[in-house]
């Protein structure tokens, strides 16, 4: 289903197109070689989280992760990845991504320490109870990193997240199949949606279950329509006619500094590709 465009805080602009030997396509987020780790689905693999990058072999575990915080909402032993912890401020800017809209390219993350996103996992669930304890690691960004930035020379696949999604909004990695599906169709990455987007993924969740119906993809975008802009850097949903659901909130305000990395060690992988 062809989705007409709408969005009050915007997309960053981008043609659509295959990218690379690795069959990998870029969605509206990247428009350079450069990319972005969540800016492109493996064909080979038919990934259902929008991810770019090939898979690779897996560190190993005392190298990759130094932290583990045990969730007290889950119960969950969640490994943390801290090699890139700490306030660095002499890390140069890295290049390649003018393309991007002002915000997603300047703001730093606050989570600099592994002792921030070991308090985030253990008041909040990450992963959902199918994640078997290190399968998926949570990891910190480094002090020049920002959202829309590709893999570069990282070992494992990953993705960004904003923490906003778990606190808030209740998401678990991986998201549900539908809503993998809505970010296949919209060709976006996760971070690229505006929370209050997700708040209405998750809102139309709850009211299909109660309803007795079965969320699926098609039926969100039949109520649901996108409007890329070039200007801005989250995409919004409007209603196609009228909006089922009022916004999670009129102005949702600091999430756009709160994102940290979900790392896809060899193991991990069939929680996010097909393979």
């Amino acid at each position: 289903m062809s989705s007409s465009a709408s969005s009050s805080d915007g997309l960053s602009g981008g043609a659509v197109g295959t990218s690379g030997g690795d069959g990998s396509i870029s969605a509206l987020f990247s428009s350079s070689d450069s990319g972005t780790s969540l800016g492109g689905v493996s064909s080979a693999t038919d990934s259902p989280i929008l991810l770019s990058g090939i898979s690779e072999a897996e560190p190993p575990v005392a190298e990759a992760v130094e932290q583990v915080a045990a969730s007290d909402e889950s119960g969950d032993v969640i490994g943390i990845d801290v090699r890139d912890e700490g306030e660095q401020a002499n890390l140069p800017e890295i290049q390649g991504y003018d393309w991007a809209p002002y915000e997603p390219r300047t703001h730093a993350t606050r989570f600099r320490w592994g002792n921030d996103l070991g308090d985030l996992v253990e008041r909040t669930k990450v992963f959902s109870d199918e994640v078997e304890d290190g399968l998926l690691r949570v990891k910190v960004c480094a002090d020049n990193e920002r959202v829309c930035h590709g893999k570069g020379e990282a070992r494992l696949d990953f993705f960004y997240v904003y923490a906003c999604l778990f606190h808030d909004l209740g998401l678990t990695v991986p998201f549900a199949d539908w809503q993998m599906a809505v970010l296949r169709q919209i060709q976006c990455a996760p971070t690229q949606i505006h929370p209050n987007a997700w708040a209405s993924m998750q809102a139309f969740d709850v009211l299909c279950r109660a309803a007795g119906l079965t969320a699926t993809m098609p039926l969100f975008l039949h109520f649901y329509k996108t409007r890329p802009t070039a200007s801005k850097g989250w995409v919004s949903f409007l209603g196609a006619n009228k909006s089922l659901l009022t916004l999670y909130l009129a102005s949702y305000k600091g999430f756009k500094t709160g994102f940290f990395k979900v790392a896809i060690p060899g193991k991990g992988r069939r929680y996010i590709f097909d393979e």
